[in-house]
């Protein structure tokens, strides 16, 4: 006759890995906390679009360029606003296309794991899906 094994002592949960309640689906992924998400993104994205004002641009004549050094100030203000437009537009460009990803995903994950819709709505779905990933392929992409 063997011993009996000596009892296994529960181990602490890991810090690293979520808590087995925080794995079911409710938690991790939900259709409408993905929309929302994805809308969210974009409207902060159209924001950033829209912060680089036209009444910031500088006017040529608050500037007097007969002088050297206003003539030099105003040349580095207007790099300055040209440059702002770049990282607003570049901040806008990263923000619609992380918000048009988590769409995209949105959509072709719904339209794969719930089987009670109609089969209609499940295509109108992944053809959502691939009509906003072919838009963010299409920004990037050249043929010259």
């Amino acid at each position: 006759m063997q011993p009996p094994l000596p009892p296994v002592s529960a181990q602490a949960a890991s810090p690293y890995q979520p808590p087995a309640a925080a794995m079911t689906k409710g938690n991790i992924y939900s259709f409408p906390k993905w929309l929302m998400i994805g809308l969210v993104l974009l409207v902060v994205a159209s924001t950033f679009a829209q912060l680089p004002l036209a009444s910031s641009q500088p006017d040529v004549s608050d500037y007097d360029l007969t002088s050297e050094k206003e003539a030099d100030q105003y040349k580095d203000d207007v790099d300055g606003y040209a440059t702002q437009i770049a990282v607003f537009g570049a901040l806008a460009a990263i923000l619609q296309t992380a918000s048009l990803t988590l769409l995209a995903y949105a959509f072709v994950r719904e339209a794969q794991e719930e089987t009670g819709q109609h089969v209609a709505m499940r295509i109108a779905l992944l053809l959502g899906a691939v009509v906003l990933l072919t838009s963010v392929v299409g920004r990037s992409f050249s043929l010259f």
